[in-house]
């Protein structure tokens, strides 16, 4: 079994360029956006089907080794390019299975090997597949993580700017929703931005607010005691009437702070 192996395994890597580019037709076809890539997708085809090749030869410790290497290597490239989804590279998956399969089948009919043999040769060609998927998309998937992190991220930070009006002035336009992380950029950015401009007054607009509950309403009273603390005077805008009623059901109120329905309230208070 030893030998036939080796002669089916150097057979694959002998016909890999060919392997390789009938995948490529295939999936140039299914997704004709991959043809802008082939350049780069051929030879990773070709490197993939020497891969397989080389895997029926290998202890399983190496096979596994080998396999996890070049998944981590290739995930990784492969998830920069804004083209390629995972879907589409996983949709390559049965062409391999196939393709090598076919291959694997007439050696092993030529060469007479049992039926016994014939098994263990499919096992370890699915095993294979398998793995190789696997050690591919886990990187794949993981990048596309650290990539809607650092989105999810930048749309917070953006969730919270603060509108100058004047040297002494500006507003704070809450628009959405407040969650645990908006909440924490809400402390730490304001705070730190009012506290560089030198502020006076600080407007918080909520009139594009969505929600507010006991979570948001505790939020916005520790700004408002952080921003007492720093020697700025926070002013509330935008309460709406399911704004007010809400407060007053959780039994809240704004006390000390100004509180007004419009922002052309607010402003008119401060320039007069």
């Amino acid at each position: 079994m030893k030998e036939f192996l080796e002669r089916l395994s150097q057979k694959l890597l002998e016909q890999a360029p060919q392997l390789a580019f009938v995948i490529t037709e295939s999936q140039n076809k299914r997704y004709p956006s991959m043809q802008l890539l082939e350049k780069e997708l051929y030879p990773f085809r070709t490197s993939l089907v020497e891969l397989y090749a080389r895997s029926l030869v290998r202890d399983e410790n190496e096979r596994i080794d080998k396999l996890k290497e070049w998944g981590e290597e290739a995930g990784t490239e492969f998830a920069k390019y804004q083209t390629i989804t995972l879907d589409m590279m996983l949709r390559e998956v049965p062409n391999y299975r196939n393709i090598i399969g076919t291959v694997l089948k007439h050696e092993a009919l030529a060469a007479d090997v049992s039926a016994a043999q014939m098994y263990d040769l499919i096992s370890l060609l699915d095993s294979t597949v398998n793995d190789v998927t696997y050690f591919f998309s886990v990187p794949f998937v993981r990048y596309e993580k650290e990539v809607l992190k650092l989105s999810q991220t930048l749309i917070t930070e953006l969730s919270v700017p603060i509108v100058s009006i004047n040297d002494e002035t500006a507003i704070l336009p809450l628009i959405g929703t407040v969650d645990h992380d908006r909440a924490l950029i809400l402390q730490e950015r304001v705070l730190q931005n009012a506290a560089n401009r030198q502020l006076e007054y600080l407007i918080i607009d909520l009139s594009g607010l969505q929600t507010t509950d006991t979570f948001v309403a505790q939020q916005l009273f520790h700004l408002f005691d952080a921003l007492c603390l720093l020697g700025i005077n926070p002013i509330v805008s935008g309460i709406s009437p399911a704004i007010a009623q809400t407060m007053v059901n959780l039994g809240l109120s704004f006390g000390r702070i100004r509180s007004f329905a419009t922002l052309k309230q607010a402003l008119d208070y401060i320039e007069h």
